[in-house]
C-alpha cells in the first residue's frame, strides 16, 4: 500500500505546526514592512525579517496548533490503533516497514503510543515505540 501525500504530511505534525506558525507570523510582519522594500537594502531587511519570523513561527505553531494538529493527523493516518492492527511506518528509520501492533502504551504526554513487532532486539531496547500519527493503518 502506498501512502497518500496527506498521510506523509500528517506523519510530521511538528512541521505542519511550524508551517502554520511561520505563515501567520510572516503575514503579520511582512505586511507591516513591505513599505520599506523600495530599494535593495529594504529588500534585504525584508528577507531578513522573513527568515527570523519563520524561525519564530515554530514556537507560535507548536504552542497554538499542536493540541489539535496531533490528534487530527493521527485520525487521518488511522488512529486509534489497537493490538493486532497492521501498520506501515511513515517516518523515522523504519520508514516503509510493515508490522503488527503488539501493545498500546501511554506516553508521557498522556496519549497512546503503539509498540510494533519489529523483533526482539527492538523490543528489549524500546526502539519499537511509535506515535499513532507516524504510522498508517493498513486495512
Amino acid at each position: 500500500m502506498k501512502p497518500s501525500l496527506l498521510n506523509r504530511i500528517c506523519a510530521r505534525p511538528t512541521g505542519v505546526c511550524w508551517g502554520i506558525g511561520a505563515c501567520v507570523l510572516n503575514c503579520l510582519v511582512l505586511t507591516r514592512l513591505v513599505s520599506i522594500a523600495s530599494d535593495w537594502q529594504g529588500m534585504f531587511l525584508l528577507l531578513l525579517a522573513a527568515v527570523g519570523t519563520s524561525g519564530l513561527g515554530y514556537y507560535l505553531g507548536i504552542f497554538t496548533c499542536w493540541s489539535w494538529i496531533r490528534p487530527l493527523c493521527g485520525r487521518i493516518n488511522g488512529a486509534p490503533l489497537k493490538v493486532g492492527d497492521r501498520v506501515l511506518v511513515l517516518s523515522r528509520r523504519h520508514k516503509g516497514t510493515t508490522a503488527c501492533v503488539y501493545e498500546i502504551t501511554t506516553g508521557q504526554g498522556g496519549w497512546n503510543l503503539a509498540r510494533l513487532d519489529l523483533g526482539s532486539a527492538h523490543r528489549e531496547k524500546w526502539t519499537d515505540v511509535f506515535e499513532e500519527y507516524s504510522v498508517l493503518k493498513i486495512h
